[in-house]
């Protein structure tokens, strides 16, 4: 797959279960739509988002800013269709709808974000990974602060986080190749998929 021409830096991106050489392009990130494969996200070290298809392979689709920072990851709502989250070297994470932010979010503690994750079992709860600290959002409790805070090890750079479906564990991931499983205490796994927040119906 070819991406559009418009910027000069080349990279090679795994994604999901397929290998991909992109064109020269200063991407960091490569996200396709749960519901739509065609259609996937482009995240760039400018701070823009690129929406793409693969059936359209000389222009982007739209393109979306909001960060001032390189843009490290993109995640899609596995509730909803065309709801995402991106987290960047600017210390934000930001909530997007059909393109359009609605939603920033930036902990009083300072770093790059280099990883955010949904979870699968509540539809108001993500996990954000920085490199010394992990943090839990519960938006149904609080939009402007975590929930929970999570310090690594002195020494210890963290890099990945994954939510147990299911369950009310959570997995992450760090540089010297070991995941730890952290059960999140007071938190009981949503029975119900159903997204209430406002901004998000």
């Amino acid at each position: 797959m070819l991406l559009p021409k418009e910027q000069n830096i080349g990279v090679a991106i795994y994604c999901d279960h397929c290998s991909i050489a992109l064109k020269p392009l200063s991407s960091l990130c490569f996200k396709r739509l749960i519901l739509d494969f065609g259609i996937y996200l482009v995240g760039t070290q400018e701070g823009l988002i690129h929406k793409s298809s693969f059936s359209e392979v000389h222009s982007f689709l739209a393109t979306y800013k909001k960060h001032i920072g390189s843009v490290n990851h993109i995640e899609w709502s596995p509730f909803r269709p065309h709801v995402f989250l991106s987290c960047s070297r600017d210390e934000t994470v930001q909530m997007w709808k059909q393109g359009r932010p609605v939603m920033t979010f930036k902990s009083i503690h300072q770093g790059p974000v280099i990883f955010v994750k949904w979870s699968p079992n509540c539809s108001t709860l993500f996990g954000v990974v920085k490199e010394d600290q992990v943090e839990i959002w519960d938006l149904n409790l609080s939009i402007l602060f975590p929930t929970i805070v999570h310090h690594a090890e002195p020494g210890v750079r963290l890099t990945s986080l994954l939510f147990a479906r299911g369950t009310d564990c959570v997995l992450v991931g760090d540089s010297n190749g070991q995941v730890t499983v952290y059960k999140l205490k007071n938190f009981r796994v949503c029975k119900s998929t159903q997204v209430k927040l406002l901004y998000m119906k």
